[in-house]
């Protein structure tokens, strides 16, 4: 039986990374394959998620406040990620960990327990 996670999607690699001047960082990836419309219903489980036409385009905008947005076009493999500002090493990998449960198995209750628990981790009053 050959492997199919080689088909799921995934980030193949990065365009480009900048740190905004609100102080969040955004990163550009290329996909694997194109952002899709399943994708972005199943992002929905996770926060907020807009789908706008602009030009024929279907444009995706999903975001977590406090941690994460993500911009693309529906159709196209590349995406913009910012991630917000003072969270940049906590939420690292959530993007990642998004495209990574989406494709094996769209598994939404593990995803929730590790937002739940980045919430609690910035929520935890800093000690001297």
């Amino acid at each position: 039986m050959p492997l199919q996670r080689w088909r799921r999607v995934r980030v193949e690699r990065s365009l480009q990374r900048k740190v905004c001047v609100d102080g969040s960082l955004m990163k550009e990836f290329i996909l694997s394959g194109p952002v899709t419309a399943d994708l972005a219903d199943y992002l929905g489980n996770f926060g907020k998620v807009e789908i706008l036409t602009l030009h024929g385009k279907q444009l995706l905008s999903f975001e977590v406040p406090r941690f994460i947005r993500v911009q693309g076009v529906i159709g196209e493999d590349i995406v913009e990620v910012r991630y917000a500002a003072g969270v940049h090493d906590l939420a690292a990998d959530l993007f990642h960990l998004f495209l990574y449960h989406y494709s094996n198995g769209k598994e939404v209750g593990k995803m929730k327990e590790i937002l739940a628990s980045m919430e609690g981790k910035i929520r935890e009053p800093m000690g001297c």
